[in-house]
């Protein structure tokens, strides 16, 4: 029989699975550093000459995300992210469950937050995951752009209101407008 599974449990588990400590992200940060998609700074430059606010809104955890963030110069109060937390010692002692994203349905929650919080009449939702399509719609996001550039998911497509695989299609477009 088939069960559907919430996100904050499945969480849960994977994490306590895991238990990671303070050093194994840490060591992670070194041993991976991010990569940006081709054009995201671009990008970035062009909405935040246009006055557009920026925000990542992510199922990863701030302490990954937030070096991230740093680096494409977006505000640590526009990160939405999961936390991780830490025993005094490093060790892993759990998630915050108050973080949008630690839950089904939370990043349209954070997008419904992010309006209201920072005055935002309109939000674009871009990701490449079922739970970036999930935040459009019911006061989230009016526009959902779907991102095939790292990999590319079906089920994403067709939900999305526009598909591109490339940030440059974005980029493109906005400099048209």
């Amino acid at each position: 029989e088939f069960r559907r599974v919430l996100f904050q449990d499945a969480l849960k588990a994977r994490l306590d699975a895991m238990g990671p400590s303070r050093a194994d992200v840490e060591r992670f940060l070194v041993e991976h550093p991010h990569i940006l998609s081709d054009g995201i700074q671009e990008l970035l430059n062009v909405l935040a000459a246009r006055g557009v606010k920026v925000f990542l809104v992510s199922g990863g955890f701030r302490q990954i995300i937030e070096p991230l963030a740093e680096q494409l110069g977006i505000p640590k109060a526009h990160v939405f992210a999961n936390n991780l937390l830490f025993e005094r010692e490093g060790g892993y002692a759990g998630f915050d469950p108050e973080e949008f994203t630690s839950r089904s349905g939370g990043k349209r929650e954070a997008v419904r937050h992010i309006r209201k919080a920072f005055g935002m009449e309109r939000v674009a939702m871009v990701g490449d995951g079922a739970t970036d399509a999930e935040a459009r719609g019911d006061d989230g996001a009016e526009l959902f752009i779907g991102y095939g550039g790292t990999v590319f998911r079906e089920g994403v497509a067709e939900r999305a209101d526009w598909y591109v695989m490339k940030i440059d299609e974005i980029t493109s477009v906005l400099r048209r407008l």
